[in-house]
């Protein structure tokens, strides 16, 4: 099983359409959303799919073929090393434990595969190190 996170992207009246549906039901593809926004009648949704390798580029295929416009995503958010004073305050914050404070080192340690593209961290961050990458 692989996973892939991607952001869709949903012109007027594509809302309305069943897609989600079809990806579980046609290519066998589970997916989790990570966010969801309903924008003029269209919209936009961040998903982590999770399927065999085959299926999911298939399934990619089907939302492209409906004229959804889909962007593979490899990480949201990175941190500047330059900037963070690794304060902890995106520890605290971070629902999905990709944030992580070493305790030997008292460094501020960022899982990028553990994101779910909350964006709590950027919006907390009061040096602006962690930086949205989408």
């Amino acid at each position: 099983m692989v996973k892939k996170k991607v952001k869709l992207k949903f012109v007027p009246g594509q809302a309305n359409e069943p897609i989600t549906y079809v990806l579980v039901k046609d290519y066998n593809l589970r997916f989790n959303i990570l966010q969801a926004k309903i924008i003029d009648g269209g919209g936009k949704l961040l998903l982590e799919i999770e399927g065999e390798e085959k299926c999911i580029g298939a399934g990619l295929k089907y939302l492209r073929d409906r004229g959804v416009s889909v962007k593979e995503v490899c990480d949201f958010v990175s941190k500047d090393e330059m900037k963070c004073t690794n304060c902890g305050l995106c520890v605290s914050i971070c629902p999905a434990e990709a944030i992580d404070m070493d305790r030997d080192t008292w460094v501020v340690k960022f899982n990028t595969e553990k994101c779910i593209g909350c964006f709590l961290c950027v919006e907390a961050c009061p040096l602006n190190a962690m930086v949205l990458k989408i």
